[in-house]
């Protein structure tokens, strides 16, 4: 496309093609709906999917240091050798990891599960004492309301517990797909550019600057959550069971672990956290049970101001707030997965978002036509 530089000029001159809002159809909006919606319908396949990628993402510099190996005469290992290497020793590693820590955990679990009825019993009695000495100056009734909702909360806890518990045993294609997922890493950090490149190719010529910001910046947000997310539930697990064990606490590597886990489901991962810090030492005394709390508290503060920030930047720092809404978002559209992948797609979104409002502008010092 060209114009010229001015009336009686001859002189051709390019007109750069801008990417602007107003190229997205109503037609467009229906297609990306019904994609939304078919993803929502193969979500478990889905869900394999988005493992396969976080472990991708995970193993990607390990790959990108195997494929440099020399061979000799010049040769080096190649892409495709040091992913299945490196998806190999990976797989090998989580399968030790969870041989030595699965059993440690499971016999915690087991005396855990023992104990919930004792612990059931404290917390029902404790709110029948609040109620008969009216309790922060609170009538007996409301006391009363509160213990049946406590009682309506733990019949559906252990509902949907059991549920979830034998859709996971009796479903093989949910087993299966813990098998396909190292298989699935292996096949994107192979062929993932080959992939992404072709996609690209495929869209037409006026579409493809806009393509690659957009990858391009899934790519950095997905990478920046994923290894350094990875890091810090691992960082965090050890060191609040290192600190639950010198403060004598029940289940240490089991609360631990949990703790680990709650950083990738901020806000209701903490409040999980404790929850169960408060059950388990409940009957050790409010001076023991105050330590407890605070000393995990320190630890999540520890790690909001130091580990999270030193392991993952600051390139996909989201307002508190946001954070909030995301979970809850999340955790309502697909339980505890859709909480723990809130962060990551808000994430994608918002770079997604900055990327297209960036893109809608002329470049700076150039004035719309």
């Amino acid at each position: 496309m060209s114009d010229t530089s001015g009336p009686g000029s001859s002189v051709p001159r390019t007109v750069r093609a801008e990417w602007r809002w107003d190229a997205l159809s109503l037609g467009s909006l229906v297609g990306l709906a019904a994609l939304f919606y078919l993803l929502y319908l193969i979500r478990d396949v889905l869900l394999v999917l988005i493992m396969s990628v976080f472990l991708a993402y995970v193993l990607e510099p390990l790959v990108h240091r195997f494929e440099r190996l020399p061979l000799g005469r010049g040769h080096r290992l190649g892409r495709k050798p040091a992913a299945g290497i490196v998806v190999l020793l990976g797989t090998s590693a989580i399968g030790l990891g969870l041989y030595w820590l699965v059993p440690v955990l499971w016999s915690e679990l087991s005396r855990l599960g023992a104990e919930l009825p004792r612990y059931y019993k404290l917390l029902e009695d404790w709110m029948l004492g609040m109620a008969s000495s009216r309790g922060m100056g609170l009538p007996p009734e409301f006391w009363t309301s509160v213990q049946d909702q406590y009682h309506g909360l733990v019949q559906n806890i252990g509902a949907g517990f059991s549920s979830w518990a034998l859709r996971a045993v009796s479903s093989i294609a949910s087993l299966l797909g813990f098998v396909v997922v190292p298989v699935g890493a292996f096949y994107i950090l192979a062929d993932g550019a080959t992939l992404t490149r072709g996609f690209v190719d495929g869209l037409p010529h006026s579409w493809r600057a806009t393509a690659d910001q957009l990858l391009a910046s899934s790519d950095r947000s997905l990478e920046t959550y994923v290894r350094g997310q990875a890091l810090v539930v691992l960082v965090v697990a050890v060191l609040a069971s290192v600190l639950f064990t010198l403060l004598g606490v029940h289940y240490s590597f089991a609360l631990g672990a949990l703790a680990g886990l709650a950083e990738a489901v901020p806000f209701l991962g903490s409040i999980s956290v404790i929850t169960a810090l408060v059950l388990v030492s409940w009957d050790r005394g409010p001076s023991e049970l105050a330590l407890v709390v605070g000393a995990y508290v320190a630890l999540n503060q520890v790690n909001n101001y130091v580990i999270t920030p030193r392991l993952m930047g600051a390139r996909l720092e989201l307002h508190p707030f946001v954070v909030i809404l995301a979970v809850l978002a999340g955790s309502s559209l697909g339980g505890f997965v859709g909480a723990v992948l809130a962060l990551p797609a808000t994430a994608i979104l918002v770079g997604l978002g900055g990327t297209l409002w960036g893109a809608g502008k002329p470049a700076p010092g150039k004035a719309r036509a």
